[in-house]
């Protein structure tokens, strides 16, 4: 009887001995980076809860390490209010960051019920910024709408352009000028 238990343990020590040499197992990784192609999707922007953005595009592009989306090839951007077309999003490259605020180098903005057409004009190291809470920010612009015409530097305005401002530029007055605008 003593033979078996000696035997018996010097199994569970030879076990024990083999399973403390295999490295020990690796942790779960998280999902990689994932690529999706000929994508229409909705943002439902948390600071915004009225608001609803609609996007088509060739790309898109996620990196879960920075909780970002890259939006390439962009065919159709909208922000709906209360089931109301508010604006339509030009650019060829937007990111989505974590908190649903969207960056890109350069984008066109009309906004169809009031006739403007914004051309937002930034850079890769500074960007132009829709702030989901406050509007737009650009590091130059250009503004077109009924009987004006703007340019200039600094751009900050609310998604109504009712409330827009910027620190210089060149401001054209037109009368008796055709609008073209049908919204």
């Amino acid at each position: 009887m003593a033979r078996y238990a000696v035997l018996l343990l010097a199994l569970l020590l030879l076990a024990a001995y083999w399973l403390g040499r295999e490295p020990p197992p690796k942790p779960r990784q998280a999902v990689g980076a994932a690529e999706l192609y000929g994508v229409r999707f909705r943002l439902y922007p948390e600071a915004d809860p009225d608001a609803e953005w609609v996007f088509e595009a060739g790309r898109v592009d996620y990196d879960p390490g920075r909780r970002e989306s890259r939006v390439v090839g962009l065919s159709r951007g909208e922000r709906w209010v209360k089931g109301e077309l508010d604006l339509k999003l030009r650019a060829e490259e937007v990111r989505i960051d974590r908190y649903d605020n969207l960056t890109m180098p350069r984008a066109e903005v009309e906004i169809p019920k009031e006739c403007w057409r914004v051309e937002l004009i930034g850079s890769h190291a500074t960007p132009v910024r829709v702030d989901q809470r406050r509007g737009f920010f650009a590091p130059r612009f250009r503004l077109e709408g009924p009987g004006v015409r703007v340019e200039g530097e600094g751009f900050r305005s609310d998604f109504g352009l009712e409330d827009a401002s910027w620190h210089s530029g060149r401001e054209e007055w037109r009368t008796g000028e055709e609008n073209d605008c049908n919204p």
